[in-house]
């Protein structure tokens, strides 16, 4: 799947992968973000297509749909690191690439307890 924007210069496309890249290292940016998860289980942060296995999209009307599992650290406000997760993530990737993104849910998976 890719997104393809049309523009006065020409057409642009956007590969998936593009976009898991771009999703997964805004999200685990974000302060009180341990990682991405799926499961529960924290995902090997050392390749794309692990991190991106936490993290589905979806274009619909030239929109894009975001779904992010994460693990917070024990302690953070959730409702505040998942409302900067979506500003960011829809900030970021309009600014980005133009595409507009319409529903970011963010889904806490588990929590990091340091021992």
């Amino acid at each position: 799947m890719a997104i393809k924007l049309e523009t006065g210069r020409g057409d642009i496309k956007i590969t998936t992968k593009v976009m898991l890249t771009m999703i997964a290292n805004i999200t685990t940016s974000c302060y009180g973000v341990v990682g991405l998860a799926i499961g529960g289980k924290k995902l090997k942060s050392d390749t794309v297509s692990h991190l991106s296995k936490g993290i589905k999209i979806k274009v619909e009307d030239s929109k894009l749909f975001v779904d992010v599992h994460i693990i917070t650290s024990y302690g953070v406000n959730m409702s505040t690191v998942s409302e900067s997760i979506r500003s960011n993530i829809k900030y970021q990737m309009e600014d980005m690439t133009g595409v507009e993104v319409g529903v970011v849910n963010v889904i806490v998976e588990t929590l990091k307890i340091e021992e």
